[in-house]
């Protein structure tokens, strides 16, 4: 299947990151007026920018329900860095849904959750290698994290190759890249010498600049990576997130998007009335109100709205209704939110 494929025409509502937040969906897709199984009574359609598992209840379910949708052409989806984690076969934070390896280790957050039987695994990997990493039409745009037109030039040129293998391929190229680069080898001391601390939340590191210098080459030598997990520049400091430590932080590439043409993404863990400041590699990752397009020409919308950190709401016995997390979905082409508690809110475009 090509990797790059063209949205359905007509009215559409976009979804952002569920993270295995089964009961969030279900009650977003009610008060946006879908039946059970993903029609709606106008014909409008659902997108996912990706992102559909980890860290939340029930993966599973989110998975089975969306599979379903697609097939009976109700939903569509572009991969996130979640999913590309389970088809690389890299276990990840939040993820022991899927890989034994990270079942114990994510259970002390994420527990009690739904695992995915032995089984079916193979089912998920061959089903999520069809489906796309870029959709798009005329009007509209959409990834999981960052539109960049180096990297979707790239993409095009392999656009109807095996997703998996285009990634390994990227993936042993920039390994080798990296091997030549001047900083290589002040890398590699600094991971062996920080090698017991950089998962180690209570135990912060020394800036490592090296680290930093290799994690920006990453974000941006790699299309896949970049378009996935948007690019990166050279935190001020160390921070933890996601299960390490980490030197870079997430670098707001719409700042820089001048095309007319508006992009929707997920991803970055927008904050809808926080009630609390946003850690300090995101204090800047937003600089306009929660319900306004940002970028050069306020043409670009995160839509991602943070549900995937319910599982700290979980462990403290805080209810969904009382939550600041939240599930939203954005109305194409009437650039309106809905929110999975039922709000809605008209965004500002432009």
């Amino acid at each position: 299947m090509p990797l790059i494929q063209t949205l359905p025409q007509g009215k559409l509502d976009i979804i952002g990151d569920v993270h295995g937040q089964y009961e969030a969906l279900q009650n977003l897709l009610h008060y946006l007026g879908y039946a059970p199984d993903g029609k709606h009574p106008q014909g409008r359609k659902l997108v996912f920018v990706g992102d559909l598992v980890d860290r939340g209840d029930n993966s599973p379910a989110v998975l089975n329900w969306y599979q379903h949708a697609h097939q009976s052409g109700y939903a569509y989806m572009v991969l996130g860095n979640h999913e590309i984690n389970l088809l690389m076969n890299e276990p990840k934070d939040g993820s022991g849904w899927f890989f034994n390896s990270r079942a114990d280790k994510d259970a002390q957050n994420y527990a009690p959750w739904h695992r995915l039987p032995e089984t079916q695994k193979n089912a998920v990997i061959q089903f999520l290698k069809t489906q796309p990493l870029v959709l798009e039409r005329a009007d509209l745009r959409i990834v999981h994290a960052a539109w960049l037109p180096e990297s979707i030039a790239k993409l095009a040129e392999r656009n109807h190759e095996d997703l998996i293998t285009l990634q390994q391929e990227w993936d042993e190229l920039q390994h080798c890249c990296i091997k030549h680069t001047a900083w290589f080898d002040d890398y590699l001391a600094e991971q062996r010498d920080h090698a017991h601390d950089l998962e180690n939340p209570n135990t912060e590191p020394p800036m490592l600049p090296h680290t930093a210098t290799h994690d920006v080459f990453k974000s941006t030598f790699h299309p896949i990576r970049a378009l996935t997990c948007g690019i990166e520049k050279v935190a001020d400091a160390p921070f933890y997130a996601s299960g390490r430590w980490r030197f870079s932080v997430r670098h707001p590439w719409w700042d820089e998007y001048h095309d007319p043409i508006p992009v929707i993404i997920g991803h970055y863990w927008r904050q809808w009335y926080p009630l609390r400041k946003p850690p300090k590699h995101r204090e800047h990752t937003f600089t306009v109100p929660a319900h306004h397009w940002h970028g050069a020409r306020g043409n670009v919308f995160c839509c991602d709205f943070s549900v995937g950190a319910r599982w700290r709401d979980r462990k403290k016995d805080i209810p969904p209704s009382q939550s600041e997390h939240r599930l939203a979905a954005l109305r194409f082409p009437e650039k309106t939110l809905v929110f999975d508690n039922g709000e809605v809110v008209q965004t500002v475009y432009g």
